[in-house]
């Protein structure tokens, strides 16, 4: 979970929460008492939490995407242990009832004013913030990956577009050597490139 400038990090809940109050709150043509930006995951149990602790009212969520995935799920869906459609649901039927979801993009956080900024004008006014965004997967950075997932037998489980393609390979695989790499720095689900490797020798011994 990130956190901007001028964000507490609370150790006890893991909540990063600001603790500005608004100056502009009459010309804001939104206000929430709890504001999470991003509907993943993390946003989405943490609007849960709130609403419990503040009342639906008071908490919004702001995400734009229609579909949620729960993405832990695909390492199951590269080993051919789950299916794909099984890490989907809509985003609204995993919000929580009475919170409201601002169907938009966030485009600027400004914590001096408690101001988010939404990508169609839009300006949410908040007492408390959870940021909860997630990350951007960069394969580029990667010499030849983006390239690399036009062939059949490289794929990635971090994807949702790749994700199908590690399963396909692991089942035309048929001899050879197997070699499965973990990075010595912080990635997302560091546990991931471990899982595969134990699912994938499973499936092989069957």
């Amino acid at each position: 979970m990130a956190a901007l400038c001028r964000l507490r990090q609370c150790h006890s809940t893991g909540i990063a929460i600001s603790h500005f109050h608004t100056s502009s709150r009459a010309s804001a043509k939104l206000h929430y008492k709890m504001l999470v930006v991003g509907g993943g995951t993390g946003g989405i149990s943490m609007s849960a939490r709130m609403k419990r602790m503040m009342g639906a009212e008071n908490v919004a969520v702001v995400e734009p995407s229609e579909m949620h995935y729960y993405q832990p799920i695909w390492t199951l869906v590269g080993a051919g242990a789950k299916t794909l459609t099984s890490s989907g649901r809509s985003t609204a039927s995993v919000m929580p009832s009475g919170v409201k979801w601002v169907k938009s993009k966030v485009q600027e956080i400004n914590p001096d004013t408690n101001t988010v900024r939404t990508d169609d004008g839009n300006e949410i006014t908040y007492e408390y913030l959870i940021v909860a965004l997630g990350l951007q997967i960069h394969f580029e950075k990667i010499k030849g990956l983006p390239e690399g997932f036009e062939h059949p037998k490289i794929g990635s489980n971090y994807s949702v577009q790749t994700v199908e393609k590690t399963w396909k390979a692991l089942q035309d695989f048929k001899e050879g050597n197997a070699v499965f790499t973990f990075p010595n720095t912080p990635v997302k689900c560091a546990g991931a490139p471990q899982k595969i490797m134990y699912l994938a020798d499973a499936y092989l011994r069957k």
